[in-house]
């Protein structure tokens, strides 16, 4: 906050007549309170005024606090059978002989392209005018709100200032008040938590885990871990998870690359002026694990990860690049994460200009953006994605997630298994090499994501036949294992079409497009049910 206010400060010191600053909303009350103490040590009068009820007021600090004071100067147009009546604000302060700062609240949506031309036009005018009459004057204004996009034509004479996310030391500085009883230590790994929450958040959050009665360290940071997560998802629309703890099958040479990555996320890569690629690029038909690779480099690399629906941005229509450029911003507060882009392809399917703006505000923070971030974007249609996205330079790996073979199909039935049946945990295994083969040859073209709906079938079928009828009703001091036929998973099999079948025309036009540009994710199957090792004269 020190920071922000001495940016706004210097400009208005410069003599600067109009000022655009960008603060959210919960950060108001505090940001009013700084400006209006450091106008009172500067000897300068300050004025707010909003659009909800069209008064000017003057702010003064009275014992520690601050003060709202009306100005009789100002008397707002009753009548307003105009729009531009509600903004009469504005040509007061061209004329009056009041001095110091104005902060106007209720413009910036006036502001943009898809406001009334008129209205946005006349507002557009007045703040030209307060320029030209009010340069090199004692009289500054500044224009407050949550989304500072303004009109492009009075963007080279409007300097715009952001309140910034804080840094991890200002989040410590804020602890050491909040959290006096705590060490050193405890307040860094606090701190770590509450990265990428404002201030104003962070101490509503610990004042409400402090009032359910916790106070242990580490409970508390656990606590405020979780705050944060359903924070960024209401207001981010992103699920944030920590790093996992999964088990997956197949995709050796795409974990290979993702164990790099992690060597070169260290400061030693880094000394030497090496970097993780600037995007890594998942290409595959559905199903085949995308989402879940990306949850495997996040166990791999030991960081947490984000993740966001790239087609909900098309969702959020004139708010969409304001949205995004708040999300990359926060991306690069938290640092050291995993920024998945789910469903990638998906955010150009209308081909329109609104997916090319996005695109090229990502393009341009993976080129230009230092934070330890690794971008990883997923997509079953490579056709739909613009072609500047996919040249070299932009993804830095593109890997082609395939339909699993033998081998992998086999160590994913094994991890799924394992969920339900006792005998396929820790390694073990219940099935003839035999009956393997019977089980893969009818789940060939089975995607993971299938394989896990057979086994999971399987096991409900298998319940159902061990506790049918009147046994519900049993009570068991110790419970059967529920052991899993080849027989229930053949039946369950089924009772399912993949849709490397249903659709063999769409994934095979998806896996001929990901071999031309996608690094193989699975090295060539050389398990002993792979094709080459069938004796086809046994």
């Amino acid at each position: 906050m020190k920071d922000l206010i001495e940016q706004v400060f210097r400009l208005i010191n410069l003599q600067h007549p109009i000022i655009s600053l960008e603060s959210p909303l919960q950060e108001r009350q505090k940001l009013l309170f700084q400006i209006a103490v450091e106008c009172e040590l500067q000897n300068i009068k300050c004025y707010l005024w909003s659009l909800e009820d069209d008064q000017l007021y003057q702010l003064k600090i009275s014992l520690g606090k601050i003060t709202f004071s009306n100005v009789n100067e100002y008397q707002p147009i009753k009548d307003k059978s105009r729009q531009e009546h509600y903004f009469e604000i504005l040509r007061f302060w061209k004329f009056t002989d009041l001095q110091g700062i104005l902060i106007l609240e209720g413009i910036f949506s006036w502001l943009t392209t898809n406001s009334e031309f008129l209205t946005s036009e006349w507002i557009k005018s007045a703040l030209i005018n307060i320029k030209l009459h009010n340069s090199n004057s004692n009289k500054a204004v500044l224009l407050l709100g949550p989304n500072a996009s303004i009109l492009p034509d009075i963007a080279a004479f409007v300097p715009s200032i952001t309140h910034q996310l804080p840094t991890i030391l200002e989040i410590r500085s804020c602890l050491k008040k909040l959290l006096p009883e705590y060490d050193a230590s405890e307040i860094d790994k606090a701190a770590i938590a509450a990265v990428g929450l404002y201030i104003a958040d962070i101490e509503y959050g610990i004042k409400q885990i402090i009032a359910s009665g916790v106070f242990e360290p580490l409970i508390l940071t656990k606590c405020l871990l979780a705050y944060k997560i359903n924070l960024l998802k209401r207001v981010y629309h992103v699920e944030f998870l920590q790093s996992p703890s999964i088990k997956v099958g197949g995709l050796e040479l795409m974990q290979e690359s993702f164990l790099k990555y992690k060597q070169l996320m260290t400061p030693l890569a880094q000394a030497y002026n090496l970097r993780i690629p600037k995007g890594v690029l998942l290409i595959g038909p559905p199903g085949t694990g995308k989402s879940y690779s990306a949850k495997v480099c996040s166990q791999l690399l030991g960081i947490p990860m984000m993740i966001v629906e790239w087609g909900n941005f098309r969702s959020y229509g004139n708010q969409a690049e304001f949205k995004l450029k708040k999300l990359l911003a926060l991306v690069d507060r938290i640092d050291r994460l995993i920024f998945y882009l789910d469903d990638f392809d998906k955010g150009f399917a209308g081909d329109d200009d609104l997916g090319r703006r996005l695109a090229g505000m990502l393009l341009t923070w993976m080129q230009e953006r230092t934070s330890n971030v690794l971008i990883i974007a997923s997509a079953n249609n490579l056709e739909l994605l613009p072609p500047e996205l996919t040249r070299c330079g932009r993804f830095d790996d593109i890997f082609k997630v395939d339909l699993p073979n033998n081998g992998e199909r086999h160590e994913i039935f094994k991890i799924h298994l394992a969920r339900f049946d006792e005998r396929f945990r820790n390694g073990g295994d219940a099935y003839s090499e035999e009956q393997w083969r019977r089980l893969l040859k009818e789940t060939y073209r089975c995607v993971g994501a299938e394989i896990g709906a057979i086994v999971e079938k399987a096991a409900a079928s298998t319940f159902c036949l061990m506790f049918g009828g009147d046994k519900n009703t049993h009570q068991h001091s110790s419970l059967p294992r529920l052991e899993i036929t080849v027989a229930s998973l053949l039946e369950a099999r089924q009772n399912i079409n993949p849709l490397a079948i249903r659709e063999a025309d769409k994934v095979e036009r998806m896996r001929n497009r990901a071999s031309l540009q996608g690094l193989p994710a699975s090295p060539i199957d050389d398990s002993v049910y792979s094709h080459g090792n069938i004796n086809i004269f046994s």
